[in-house]
């Protein structure tokens, strides 16, 4: 699947941050992570991440930064943007259904969304990558 030429991959850096993170941190983390980019269609929020994973949200966020990097908003819309991208090679699936699949009810905000991250909307990233 080809990747946006400027995004390193997604997860490159799991890990390489989490120095003083105890194993069972780094497992709970992990488990958001896993949580999250299974259910990149839906929006879950920190809140609900912390009750169901009974940690205090502040230190959800810290931890999770200090294993992969960046924040868990950027990290998550990384992965819905990369899977936006595979959708839109892979799939005949409307923009309107591809945003859905990722977690935006509308359509606008996804394609700006996109844009903000790839330079480009998705019908023009569509576009270009027809047939390839």
């Amino acid at each position: 699947m080809p990747h946006a030429p400027h995004l390193p991959p997604v997860d490159a850096h799991a890990g390489e941050h989490a120095a003083g993170l105890t194993p069972q941190q780094r497992e709970i983390i992990h488990q958001v992570h896993q949580l999250l980019t299974e259910n990149l269609d839906s929006r879950i929020t920190i809140e609900q991440l912390s009750r169901r994973f009974l940690m205090n949200p502040s230190t959800m966020k810290e931890l999770f930064k200090a294993e992969y990097g960046s924040s868990i908003a950027a990290h998550i819309r990384q992965h819905r943007m990369e899977k936006a991208s595979a959708l839109l090679l892979e799939s005949g699936d409307s923009l309107a259904q591809v945003a859905r699949a990722v977690g935006y009810e509308s359509q606008s905000k996804f394609s700006a969304e996109y844009k903000k991250v790839f330079g480009m909307l998705p019908s023009e990233f569509r576009k270009l990558h027809a047939g390839h």
